[in-house]
């Protein structure tokens, strides 16, 4: 398959950041509250081999491999420190039965066609909208013959009544525009929730399905505090990437941020986080 021609676009945050590690660590496990670590229809008694797309520090890929251990999980990311944590806690945790890899998904993956009957993306964040159905395609050929594919995507930070956070948001779907990361002209919205069912289906999955999932993390409900925590260090996690693409200054950002974590900390602070799960699978035989 050929190499890219065109630049890489950057990632959103820096993938050997150790705050950023531990900030995924977070998210994994409260998305992980949310979804579950599959949909629920799913049947994965046929399922031997997974295989986790951008798993970052390892949280989901670890605990399917404790909770199914006949199964082989294998996790790959971009970033030597996260897959070498991963690695650590696997050996820590004596799970013999899940492993990680360094490895680039936005180039072509280097993993033998047929090996997986089930794969895995969570909120990846980094493919163009050139490189998705490349992506989806190589999937598609990785899984074996009834292999499935699950995907979770969000559309930004949330709907909320903070005007700073509403503000991050808007440069950073800007800044997704900007790399050919978002599916919308204009507006607050990367538009990836829009298209999943359509790119999984024109990668060759059948017997699609979805699922829409609404979380509430208004002041005073129960996932507040664990939202806020994830605010804290991902609107500073941002800023580089904001400021390299000239969107606003560093002086300008931090302002926003101090009244971002105000805003965010008000009690009449709402806000809903929109995200969806998507799943299809591969015929059992070609047509």
């Amino acid at each position: 398959m050929q190499q890219p021609s065109q630049p890489l676009p950057d990632y959103f945050l820096d993938a050997e950041n150790a705050a950023e590690m531990a900030r995924l660590t977070r998210q994994a496990q409260f998305i992980t509250a949310i979804t579950g670590l599959f949909p629920q229809d799913v049947d994965l008694s046929p399922v031997g081999s997974i295989l986790d797309i951008g798993c970052g520090p390892g949280a989901w890929a670890l605990e399917v491999a404790r909770q199914h251990r006949i199964k082989q999980v294998l996790g790959i990311d971009i970033s030597q420190l996260m897959t070498s944590y991963a690695s650590y806690l696997a050996a820590e945790q004596k799970l013999s039965n899940v492993s990680f890899r360094v490895m680039d998904a936005r180039q072509p993956l280097d993993l033998p066609i047929g090996a997986f009957d089930l794969i895995h993306l969570r909120f990846i964040s980094f493919p163009t909208r050139e490189r998705w159905p490349v992506l989806l395609q190589e999937c598609y050929h990785l899984l074996a013959p009834g292999g499935i594919l699950i995907s979770t995507e969000g559309e930004n930070l949330g709907i909320c009544t903070s005007p700073s956070l509403t503000r991050y948001n808007t440069l950073l779907v800007e800044a997704a525009r900007r790399q050919g990361q978002c599916w919308t002209s204009e507006g607050s919205n990367f538009g990836i929730t829009a298209v999943q069912r359509y790119l999984l289906s024109q990668a060759g999955f059948i017997n699609i399905r979805e699922v829409a999932h609404v979380q509430n993390a208004s002041t005073g409900m129960p996932m507040h505090a664990v939202f806020y925590e994830n605010w804290v260090s991902l609107l500073k996690l941002l800023q580089p990437f904001l400021t390299r693409l000239g969107l606003a200054s560093q002086e300008e950002l931090d302002a926003l941020y101090a009244s971002a974590l105000r805003e965010m900390s008000a009690p009449d602070f709402c806000h809903a986080g929109l995200f969806q799960t998507v799943w299809g699978e591969k015929a059992t035989e070609e047509a």
